[in-house]
């Protein structure tokens, strides 16, 4: 597919493939420890503020380019890269407490009410909303979540550190721990 840089409808079909596609990427961050332990530094924090947004990885692109790779069959890479760029800037506002819900368009886009259902640690919360710029994906594969209850951020296992590296490195620490403690080669894979 030879999709034209200069049409709209590559910059619409960008927008929505990427973050369809980035959706499984975040999804997958929190369900494969390998993945989560790049990108839970971004909810190690147990605020919820514009700063928790910039707390990001240096290791997750490791983890997250192949999720992204269908687009290099039709997307041109100039396109590819400012819809990466986009939807990080999106989601950089949506990490508040300050903007409560926005009526109609909480049933598309993500939203800040959204995304601290996503960061929360309520047993509510976990695992909700991946979603990036849209929340219609959460709500066709089960894992949409409205605000409740009072929202709790962090992790589960708090680091319980300011240092950043170790805040960086622990989560891969525990991994290389645990599969080297555990019996079994099925074992060994499951931990990861």
């Amino acid at each position: 597919i030879d999709l034209p840089w200069d049409s709209p409808i590559t910059w619409w079909v960008c927008l929505v493939v990427y973050d369809f596609l980035y959706y499984w990427f975040h999804r997958a961050a929190h369900e494969i420890n390998l993945f989560w332990a790049a990108h839970q530094v971004h909810h190690s924090s147990e605020y919820y503020n514009l700063s928790t947004a910039l707390r990001q990885s240096a290791l997750q692109r490791f983890t997250s380019w192949f999720f992204y790779m269908p687009l290099a069959l039709a997307i041109p890479p100039t396109q590819f890269i400012v819809h990466d760029q986009f939807n990080l800037l999106y989601q950089f506002w949506i990490h508040t407490e300050c903007v409560n819900k926005l009526g109609p368009l909480e049933y598309i886009f993500n939203t800040p009410s959204h995304h601290r259902v996503h960061h929360g640690i309520n047993r509510y919360c976990i695992d909700k909303n991946f979603g990036g710029v849209f929340i219609i994906w959460d709500r066709m594969f089960g894992t949409f979540q409205a605000e409740g209850d009072k929202i709790y951020y962090g992790v589960v296992h708090p680091v319980e550190t300011f240092n950043p590296l170790w805040t960086m490195i622990h989560p891969w620490v525990h991994i290389i721990k645990s599969v080297w403690n555990a019996k079994g080669l099925t074992t060994k894979l499951n931990i990861l």
